[in-house]
């Protein structure tokens, strides 16, 4: 008996040790609320802040919210993830503020956003944008008919309306995918003198039935918000609408993506990362055999892109 409560209590007195109730490292308080009162961290202090939330336990997490308090509102990039006025995290808002490097320009808010911006999975997200774009281009290099593509979870779709705003005369229409009504409109505000080239649908991908076939059927941001079935499921679905040498491209966050825990802790943001070997072990329990996938990435190697190619031959 003696032995079963001493051990009960020596695993609870290393629990504590490992994952302390509070952040009771005075000096990191008063940095954190340092960097409150002035406005967010600089350059200087960003490796700092960073250690400090990686070494945050779960029981942690609260009070160093708390503390953060002031700054977890929509007047930051952080607190807007954090707040989700639309419901769910990483909306169109935000990923079309990562797009145009939004900063508040109010002095306590200011570094909040410089810092949010300058995190490898804000400049991943550009990068990704911009690797769709160039595949476009290529498109249009390659081909001179009319050419068609679906965008599964289309956002902002600010992807879209930078290519056909540098690409005048493009032969490339647009069919987008959302659930959401507020991205929807969002997108149909900025592309309004594309609409010729574009349309919107307003339905969950799971459930859509697309009416054509495709040369391009593109998805950045969507995958990593799904369980490995609907992906499979989505592969499998989707795959029959592509049209014989067309490529099926789904972007998803890597294992090795350092920002992950800042996106946890700050703003409640938690994605399905995936490893290259989870891709392609997705890709094999959706029946494409392995000469048709490929895995690129973007230059961090912080999003990867799943491509599968249809070919006849």
């Amino acid at each position: 008996m003696f032995l079963i409560v001493y051990f009960n209590w020596y695993l609870s007195m290393l629990i504590k040790s490992v994952l302390p109730a509070s952040i009771n490292d005075t000096d990191d308080v008063l940095f954190l609320k340092g960097l409150v009162e002035s406005g967010g961290p600089e350059l200087s202090e960003y490796e700092k802040f960073t250690c400090i939330i990686d070494r945050l336990g779960p029981s942690q997490i609260d009070e160093f919210r708390q503390i953060l308090l002031p700054v977890l509102n929509e007047n930051t990039l952080i607190g807007y993830g954090f707040k989700k006025p639309f419901g769910y995290p990483g909306d169109f808002n935000l990923i079309n503020s990562i797009y145009d490097l939004h900063v508040n320009k109010d002095p306590k808010y200011m570094k909040w956003d410089i810092f949010f911006q300058n995190q490898p999975g804000a400049k991943a997200v550009r990068n990704r944008k911009e690797y769709f774009i160039d595949h476009l281009k290529k498109l249009t290099t390659n081909r001179n008919d009319n050419i068609k593509v679906l965008v599964l979870g289309s956002g902002p779709a600010t992807d879209v309306y930078e290519f056909l705003d540098k690409n005048p005369g493009s032969k490339i229409s647009f069919d987008l995918i959302d659930f959401d009504q507020h991205a929807i409109d969002f997108s149909k505000r900025k592309n309004q003198r594309f609409n010729g080239s574009v349309t919107y649908n307003r339905i969950n991908v799971l459930r859509y039935k697309p009416y054509k076939i495709y040369d391009l059927i593109w998805s950045a941001g969507l995958f990593d918000y799904f369980k490995d079935k609907h992906f499979v499921f989505l592969i499998q679905k989707y795959i029959n609408f592509l049209a014989e040498d067309g490529d099926y491209i789904i972007s998803n966050f890597s294992t090795e993506n350092p920002t992950r825990r800042l996106m946890e802790v700050l703003s409640d943001w938690f994605l399905n990362h995936r490893s290259k070997i989870d891709l392609l072990d997705i890709a094999k329990r959706a029946c494409i055999e392995e000469k048709f996938v490929q895995i690129d990435t973007e230059p961090l190697g912080v999003n990867l892109f799943l491509k599968i190619r249809k070919s006849g031959n």
